[in-house]
């Protein structure tokens, strides 16, 4: 899982327009991907298909985004603690 979360956005098979939102944004890995919402990920500007494309990718880690509330990411949590 640790190899999956230090993945540079750039490696992602994902809309080349959407990783480099990602990288405007200072998201540069699966981890930091992981740590924001699709609220969040709007306000970056990207669309609801690449979003939908990045929550694909991420469910098929066993991942998902932030929920769109206060409620911390208990998925990544758990990730980040087996480091």
């Amino acid at each position: 899982m640790k190899e999956i979360l230090e993945k540079n956005v750039e490696e992602l098979s994902i809309n080349q327009n959407a990783i480099n939102t990602l990288e405007e944004n200072n998201i540069n890995t699966v981890c930091d991907i992981c740590k924001n919402s699709r609220i969040e990920l709007t306000g970056m500007g990207l669309s609801n298909s690449q979003i939908n494309e990045i929550t694909v990718f991420l469910q098929l880690q066993g991942l998902d985004l932030k929920p769109n509330h206060a409620q911390k990411n208990i998925i990544l949590d758990k990730c980040l603690a087996r480091r």
